[in-house]
């Protein structure tokens, strides 16, 4: 349901400003409902002392006209009528009537200068009673004319006297009243409001001051309240304000340790960041220092020079891969190129020279005759870290293998060596995709995150003093082969 916009202002004020608010609307709509009480009571007081002086007039109305009834004197009833209406010190009569058993008018008086007046219907409703007219101001009481002489002429009861007494001044008053009191409730009621909102907010002003620190709240956290401003003789308060200064205290300091922790962790990651990077270009970069050497060696020759710059070239763009992925925060480019048979080649070529001075033997068993749907850079580097250890972890005339083999929906890898095996925790590292623990070197951390990314599966088997077996299962984008790559 939609509100108003009284509403909607209402709600879009403090919290302080809205109980003041409803502190005024209690006192005001107290102090109305006590007035409307009190002028009820008062005007039934009033109107039972109207309808006692209306009774008593028509008790002397009736003692004037039962001598003339008892003797059936019709010009007799009328004087005592118009005798009623001259005689008058303190009411004053309007109308005088003498009614029949039937409701008819046998005599009536009427003051000089008035309009006749109806009778009123609740008359032949009831046979005693009384009515305001506050229309033009008047009363109407009427009664039986009871008396025990009467009783001889069987007409006890026959007869109603009516009379309709002029009450103006009554009913103008009665409003005066009624205004009177209205306005001095509503004046008190005002002072009394004013009154309650000057103490309400004489207490809610250590509220107030909590609030606007509270909302001054900043990047360092919650900013403590002057101890000039704690009221130094409301105990309570005084506890809360100081209560808060204590835990705005704390949350600075909090806010200020994760703000050094922050810096630290910083450090750390640029620190981690820098150590993979050279990590990283630095497989590449033995390569194209093996290129160089080789066109030193026989760059007299076409075939090995022309060798040898392209195996630079991909060795340098491998490097430039390694800084745009870094720069992108490790996420990986949208043209990056497919994995083909030679990213193997090339990470043979890489780790050869690392092989030879080792004394193992790198050996590439691949059925791989086209480009996959894998991220070639990424994959290139998953290899060139497993077969970095391995080679690491063999000994003198071990042998190291690479295997590949795509597979309906994935591409299938395998690093075996004849070394010691991996140790357990990065067996699990490795299976489970978790980081490694600190110091256990960068390039288990590198393929787990690699692997995460390529959204693929390694299962380890290693066996202490038998070697390890590492299988990747890396699914294809693309769902089957790509598109062999343009000859370069």
């Amino acid at each position: 349901m939609p509100r108003s916009p009284m509403t909607r202002w209402i709600h879009r004020l403090p919290m302080t400003a809205r109980l003041s608010l409803a502190v005024v609307a209690v006192i005001l709509v107290t102090a109305l409902g006590t007035t409307q009480i009190a002028m009820q009571g008062l005007l039934r007081q009033v109107e039972r002392q109207i309808e006692r002086t209306g009774q008593i007039y028509l008790d002397g109305l009736a003692a004037a006209l039962l001598p003339p009834v008892i003797a059936n004197d019709a010009p007799g009833i009328q004087r005592a009528l118009d005798e009623a209406l001259r005689m008058h010190q303190g009411l004053v009569d309007r109308h005088l009537f003498l009614l029949d058993t039937d409701g008819r008018i046998l005599a009536r008086a009427d003051r000089v200068g008035l309009p006749e007046a109806p009778l009123p219907k609740a008359i032949a409703e009831d046979t005693r009673g009384d009515k305001i007219d506050t229309n033009d101001g008047s009363y109407w009481v009427w009664r039986p004319l009871s008396d025990d002489r009467l009783l001889a002429g069987e007409r006890a009861g026959a007869l109603t006297v009516v009379a309709n007494l002029d009450l103006a001044d009554y009913v103008a008053e009665r409003q005066r009243l009624w205004w009177r009191v209205v306005v001095f409730n509503l004046g008190l009621g005002t002072v009394c409001a004013l009154l309650g909102v000057l103490v309400m907010r004489r207490l809610q002003r250590p509220l107030d001051l909590l609030t606007r620190h509270l909302q001054r709240t900043g990047e360092a956290g919650p900013e403590p309240v002057a101890e000039t401003l704690i009221p130094p003789h409301d105990g309570e308060n005084a506890r809360l304000l100081r209560a808060y200064n204590r835990m705005a205290g704390a949350a600075r300091e909090r806010e200020a340790l994760i703000a050094r922790l922050a810096e630290q962790e910083r450090e750390a990651v640029l620190g981690r960041l820098s150590a993979t990077l050279a990590h990283e270009v630095r497989n590449p970069l033995a390569g194209v220092l093996t290129a160089v050497d080789t066109l030193r060696r026989f760059g007299d020759r076409p075939a090995a020079r022309a060798e040898a710059l392209d195996f630079m070239e991909r060795g340098l763009r491998a490097i430039g891969g390694v800084v745009d992925a870094t720069l992108a925060t490790h996420r990986p480019s949208a043209k990056e190129p497919a994995f083909d048979p030679r990213d193997l080649q090339d990470v043979q070529r890489l780790l050869a020279p690392q092989a030879r001075r080792a004394g193992v033997a790198l050996v590439l068993e691949s059925r791989l005759s086209e480009a996959v749907p894998l991220a070639g850079g990424e994959v290139r580097q998953v290899l060139l870290n497993l077969l970095l250890n391995a080679i690491q972890a063999s000994a003198q005339g071990a042998r190291v293998t690479l295997r590949c083999e795509p597979r309906e929906d994935h591409l299938w890898l395998e690093v075996a060596d004849e070394g010691a095996g991996l140790p357990g925790p990065l067996a699990a590292s490795l299976e489970r995709g978790e980081a490694p623990a600190p110091g256990a070197g960068l390039g288990v951390a590198v393929v787990v995150r690699l692997v995460q990314r390529l959204r693929g599966r390694v299962a380890v088997q290693a066996h202490s003093g038998r070697g390890t077996r590492i299988t990747l299962e890396l699914p294809f984008d693309g769902g089957g082969p790509a598109d062999p790559p343009p000859a370069p």
